[in-house]
């Protein structure tokens, strides 16, 4: 797929990315601060089922990562949140957001309340119990639930992620962007201070500045990227670009870059950064546009380390 043949055609302008704020978001969002599971003994209990509501709420609104531990019980706190410190202020102050615009505890019975929340009263999966004299809330039976939705929610994020660089990699190939008069694709996510060699640079629309193709995936995604350091993982994934592709790929082994500019072709792989946590799928794409998705298992972070081609070979296709 060489971008400077005769049939390159006006290339579909990058789909915006992001993740629409809704029930299962707000699903998500709980997970960040909680463990695996949790016994009365080990959390904080609460005279009334509201003041449980307003300590948690007090704990989202500052990313108190403490007392959220106290609140849901730290028997297992280093499962707490994903691993991306930007992903967990994010989604706890969406937490607080949403429990500001509406809460409501809706009564099951004497001893058990389940919290509404949100503009379309999201009901929490973890039930405000009482034992005894006390409230708490029962983590144990809703952390399952919020362990597949965040763990879902994470990989549809990564899977967006692999279409967007497509659509990306086939825009910034459109216009020769070093003057070297050759068409190519970008060997990097982000561009050297200065100059256009990545698929992102800063751009002053104000000025007439281009935007780069990954422009508007990073303006949807503003508030999360604040504070982002090089290296962490982008809701619970990590990116690598890859330059070429084995014998299992469409046309057989090649490599996409022919005396120094990538110009055959291109692919990208995605993976968790906490397997089983964070995420359990790995994805990976190529310029043909197709997603594949594979279960490497717990040494996940090792075989895609050991990954240097797009090889579809043994992955599954993601229906579009």
């Amino acid at each position: 797929m060489n971008p400077n043949r005769a049939n390159n055609k006006a290339m579909t302008p990058m789909t915006s990315f992001g993740i629409k704020a809704g029930l299962s978001r707000l699903a998500l969002v709980f997970l960040l601060a909680l463990p695996l599971a949790a016994t009365a003994a080990d959390q904080q209990t609460f005279a009334t089922p509201e003041a449980a509501v307003d300590a948690l709420q007090a704990a989202l609104k500052a990313n108190d990562e403490a007392a959220l531990t106290a609140i849901f019980g730290d028997r297992h706190k280093e499962m707490i949140g994903s691993g991306d410190a930007a992903q967990n202020a994010a989604e706890r102050a969406k937490a607080a957001e949403a429990l500001a615009t509406f809460r409501v505890l809706d009564s099951r019975g004497e001893d058990r309340r389940v919290l509404l929340m949100g503009a379309n009263a999201w009901p929490m999966p973890i039930p405000l119990v009482k034992t005894g004299n006390a409230w708490r809330f029962a983590t144990e039976q809703g952390v399952d639930e919020l362990l597949n939705r965040r763990i879902g929610g994470n990989e549809r994020s990564a899977i967006h992620v692999l279409r967007a660089y497509v659509d990306a990699q086939r825009k910034y190939a459109t216009a020769d962007r070093d003057g070297d008069g050759v068409l190519q694709y970008a060997q990097k996510l982000a561009s050297t201070p200065g100059k256009h060699d990545g698929l992102y640079w800063p751009a002053d629309a104000a000025k007439g500045e281009e935007e780069s193709p990954f422009g508007p995936l990073i303006a949807a995604t503003a508030a999360y990227l604040k504070g982002h350091q090089k290296g962490d993982p982008y809701r619970g994934y990590h990116f690598r670009i890859l330059t070429r592709q084995g014998k299992g790929a469409p046309g057989g082994a090649y490599n996409y870059v022919i005396n120094g500019r990538m110009i055959a072709g291109f692919a990208m792989v995605a993976y968790p950064h906490d397997y089983g946590t964070g995420g359990v799928m790995s994805f990976i794409v190529s310029h043909n546009g197709k997603v594949y998705e594979r279960n490497l298992g717990p040494n996940t972070d090792k075989l895609v380390a050991k990954m240097k081609a797009f090889d579809p070979a043994g992955w599954k296709e993601v229906a579009p």
